[in-house]
């Protein structure tokens, strides 16, 4: 077996792999717009007899670690031909692209599963889900009532043109801590123009200002077709975020103006969010439960350099047999409200006290807030610490709910 990235010529098989393991097949000809669509820097394959296997996608992307921004490459378009499964593709391809990701300077790692002990094998934690909620576009009439003001624009626009303009607004309001509904998990994509456009060419995009600066954006697809039953036209938004309780407010009243055109609106809200709040006589709604996300460090002392965390000195070490660079003993420490961390070398432990040691997966959990610290404890994710320890990880690494309703 071979690991090697792909060439221009190969981005078709690429597309044809991932037709036959996510979509129906067809042996028509896929548009152009499909292939160009396919970074060859972004895709990892497995060759055997000289036939492509199996491959994945590798995405650069930006991501909101407790309120701060750290490089994360985003795992997709994972896929084996059925007569080569079993052989060990994917585990191949996964050690690649830890070793790109560090090489490019990534330090975490996210993806949804399509088997979730095989990631946890890989050193990858669980997360948690995203809600996606049907909510009744008659419950959002109230927010019709909002006064007209002179300070308030609400522009639509097709989404394959916001592409800089939302990660222009992502990248300012998580520096500013105005993010909304919740920051903790929030990715920035890195696309080109071209992937963009292919996974926003059905989508269009409101965005809503006050005083001419964007206070509000989301996008959506709509689908009111006059073929349609009147209880399935719907509005599926894909992403949605504010800054405060009005600019929300402006959102809502947008799509409230649909109530002649569509049925409901599905949306994603973070877990434990109280919808009902915002709404007027909804009564019972649907809601399903996303993939859960997965969580990875890829480089130790990246990951946890400069999380805004204030803590006392200590001292852990690390099991990692996949990312061999992050094997050892690490010392953190805290300035002025960030996590410092050092990694000893060999001969520097010997004489140090170790306040607890972890398996990577443990310590991605930490990092991300995943799961308390007695979850940890119990499923030895985190072993040989004593009651002062732990009491002080739960104190410095709280619970986190991961929201990022963009998927790759």
């Amino acid at each position: 077996m071979k690991i090697r990235k792909i060439n221009n010529n190969e981005r078709l098989e690429i597309l044809k792999g991932d037709l036959y393991a996510y979509s129906r097949w067809t042996n028509q000809d896929l548009p152009r717009s499909h292939l160009t669509a396919i970074n060859t820097e972004e895709v990892l394959a497995a060759e055997i007899d000289g036939k492509i296997a199996a491959a994945l996608q590798c995405f650069s992307f930006q991501q909101s670690v407790r309120g701060c921004l750290k490089p994360m490459g985003g795992i997709g378009g994972v896929w084996t031909y059925p007569e080569y499964r079993n052989q060990g593709c994917v585990k191949a391809l996964m050690k690649s692209a830890f070793l790109e990701m560090r090489m490019q300077g990534i330090c975490v790692s996210m993806l949804t599963p399509f088997k979730e002990s095989f990631y946890a094998a890989m050193g990858y934690a669980i997360a948690n889900s995203t809600n996606e909620v049907n909510i009744p576009i008659v419950s959002l009439s109230n927010y019709l009532k909002l006064p007209k003001s002179a300070n308030w624009q609400c522009d639509r626009l097709a989404a394959t043109e916001v592409k800089d303009i939302l990660a222009n607004f992502l990248s300012e309001t998580l520096r500013s801590q105005t993010l909304l509904p919740h920051s903790h998990g929030v990715t920035i994509t890195k696309f080109s123009y071209d992937q963009w456009w292919h996974l926003h060419r059905q989508k269009l995009c409101v965005v809503v200002k006050r005083d001419r600066q964007i206070v509000a954006m989301s996008i959506y697809a709509i689908d009111s077709s006059g073929n349609l039953p009147t209880n399935e036209r719907q509005i599926e938004i894909s992403s949605i975020f504010w800054t405060d309780i009005e600019s929300r407010d402006r959102l809502l009243h947008f799509f409230a103006s649909h109530r002649d055109q569509i049925y409901s609106l599905k949306m994603p809200v973070p877990l434990g969010t109280n919808v009902h709040a915002w709404l007027s006589d909804a009564g019972k709604m649907q809601s399903t439960m996303t993939e859960p996300w997965m969580v990875r460090a890829i480089d130790i002392v990246a990951a946890l350099n400069g999380l805004p965390i204030q803590c006392d000195p200590f001292t852990f070490a690390i099991s990692d047999p996949h990312c061999i660079w992050n094997e050892g003993v690490f010392g953190v420490n805290s300035d002025r409200g960030e996590l410092v961390v050092k990694r000893y070398g060999k001969g520097d432990f010997q004489d140090l006290a170790i306040n607890f040691r972890a398996t990577i997966a443990g310590i991605s959990a930490l990092i991300y807030g995943t799961s308390a610290i007695e979850e940890l404890v119990q499923n030895q994710s985190i072993t040989d610490l004593n009651s002062e320890t732990y009491q002080l990880l739960e104190k410095w690494f709280t619970p986190c709910v991961i929201y990022n309703p963009f998927k790759f």
